[in-house]
């Protein structure tokens, strides 16, 4: 278990001291773990609990599902820490999802396995990330050319090479850095108020380099 790790299962208890928090999962083959792994726990609560309070740190995305008692919640915060939490005896409490959510939370997962040399999985990650810009993309050129059908190119199609540019060898967390990157560009193409959540990310793969603690 590395210090954030291990910090972050003391920052759970004293936040929670009438909880039953019980590690699982990867922290209990420390052979198998290092500075990329998340934290996985049980906790118990008798009442709600808001995650961000327990965690000490804003969510910058997560995966949310409920079934019957157990509340799973596969958390990144905006420091870059990953922990899954499966909550039993009450919900968590999680704050409003930011519109990328579920692109943030895909290119948090493609940094990590790209960063653990798992590629299949990383670049399958990535490769839905780019399919997302491409979307946010046709999308604007169909506000740009005042239909949704386009039998010639469209001034945006060079945006297509670029996406294309991501996918080089080595592949590594900086690949799906830039294929969030891209993907901002493109929301914020649609949508001008957009705001990108690269800080995130950028702690993600600082905590995984081990230059972060």
């Amino acid at each position: 278990m590395s210090m954030w790790q291990a910090d972050t299962l003391s920052t759970l208890r004293e936040a929670l001291p009438d909880a039953e928090i019980e590690v699982y999962g990867s922290m209990l083959e420390p052979a198998s773990t290092d500075s990329w792994s998340d934290l996985d726990v049980m906790v118990r609560v008798t009442s709600p609990v808001s995650l961000e309070a327990a965690l000490g740190a804003p969510l910058w995305a997560w995966q949310s599902v409920q079934d019957g008692d157990e509340h799973v919640v596969r958390a990144v915060l905006d420091d870059g820490r990953r922990v899954d939490l499966t909550i039993t005896g009450a919900e968590g409490l999680l704050p409003d999802q930011p519109a990328d959510n579920d692109i943030r939370f895909d290119a948090a997962l493609a940094a990590v396995t790209l960063g653990r040399g798992s590629h299949l999985i990383g670049l399958h990650l990535t490769l839905g990330i780019i399919r997302e810009s491409l979307v946010q993309w046709m999308v604007a050129a169909d506000r740009q050319e005042g239909t949704a059908h386009h039998p010639h190119a469209t001034a945006l199609d060079d945006r297509a090479v670029d996406e294309l540019s991501l996918l080089r060898v080595p592949a590594g967390p900086a690949t799906a850095r830039a294929a969030y990157e891209h993907y901002c560009a493109a929301r914020a193409a649609v949508e001008p108020g957009f705001v990108s959540g690269l800080e995130g990310l950028d702690a993600v793969i600082a905590r995984g380099s081990d230059r972060a603690g």
